[in-house]
């Protein structure tokens, strides 16, 4: 998969999920128990990338996730892969480094989570998606203190992400952000081939020079400050800001250019749910092992298809 450049995967996850479906018998819910809430935006997702959840997390259920994590270690990052993996307090780590992430194994039993990243609003809209049942296969949270300069190029830095054949992430945030808060930025449009020559003409046409910008490249060659600033002149237009209360969720192909905007003022903490095909190149078991379901603080009904979407994170 990664000997070819990412706009070229539908058709293989196409094809990975029609196969899927074959087997799913017992796994899919009867058409009258689908929940589509969110259908109306599958469209716009598709084309656009990004698609805001209708409901928040309330008050209550954000304080008692931010107790249990600011109580924990954290290290030096926004993810363990691209840490130092040194887990240190949350105000030690405040103090020398601009991001501070935690562990997978914390975020599964921390209250509350679990349930909501399996909640069918968001759940049945993945699957309508994806086009088969999805795998819950990773989660991740991290601060984002007030810095000088933007760090991690993988995350302050427009970049792809490229862990499945088709994939999508839901972004949970638990602290309020606003322009000055380090928003989640995404390109729309930008995860096609023909949205990014869309994006490309319509730069153009403002009388940009997009003469060093190479659509088809940007799917192969996408880490980088200069080519995060190429993004940025060439694309401001058409930026998607994640602004909103704490509780505010959405939904992202993040094959699509995005970044989590460096914050100016005050630290931002936001938390990811990532659904796709299967195991892959950024999934749980490749972090840890599975957990008993007896250590995590969910209330999901042990069916087969709750067994399965989250078998990478823990098992019965």
């Amino acid at each position: 998969r990664r000997a070819m450049p990412s706009h070229r995967w539908a058709a293989f996850a196409d094809a990975i999920a029609a196969d899927r479906t074959q087997g799913e018998g017992i796994l899919r819910k009867p058409s009258s128990e689908i929940n589509r809430t969110m259908f109306g935006s599958l469209d716009a997702f598709k084309s656009d990338g990004v698609a805001t959840v209708p409901f928040s997390l309330g008050p209550k259920n954000i304080a008692a996730i931010r107790e249990h994590l600011e109580g924990l270690p954290v290290y030096a990052g926004s993810h363990i892969f691209s840490s130092d993996r040194k887990m240190r307090s949350l105000a030690d780590v405040r103090a020398s480094h601009p991001l501070a992430g935690y562990t997978m194994d914390q975020l599964i039993r921390a209250p509350f989570l679990v349930d909501l990243f399996n909640q069918s609003t968001i759940v049945d809209f993945v699957e309508a998606y994806l086009g088969c049942v999805p795998t819950l296969y990773s989660l991740n949270a991290w601060w984002s203190f007030p810095a000088r300069t933007p760090e991690g190029l993988n995350a302050q830095y427009f970049h792809r992400d490229t862990d499945d054949w088709r994939f999508c992430t839901l972004f949970l945030y638990l602290t309020d952000v606003d322009e000055d808060g380090g928003p989640h930025q995404v390109v729309k449009g930008s995860q096609t081939l023909d949205g990014m020559q869309r994006l490309v003409a319509a730069a153009k046409a403002r009388g940009l020079d997009t003469s060093g910008f190479d659509t088809e490249r940007s799917f192969v060659d996408y880490f980088g400050k200069e080519f995060s600033l190429q993004c940025e002149t060439l694309f401001a237009d058409d930026v998607w800001n994640g602004l909103g209360p704490a509780g505010t969720m959405f939904l992202v192909n993040t094959i699509a250019l995005h970044r989590g905007l460096m914050a100016k003022q005050k630290p931002r903490l936001v938390v990811w749910a990532r659904y796709g095909l299967g195991p892959n190149t950024n999934s749980a078991d490749l972090e840890q092992g599975t957990l008993n379901s007896k250590q995590v603080p969910a209330n999901l009904p042990q069916t087969p298809r709750n067994r399965y979407i989250n078998r990478l994170l823990f098992e019965a």
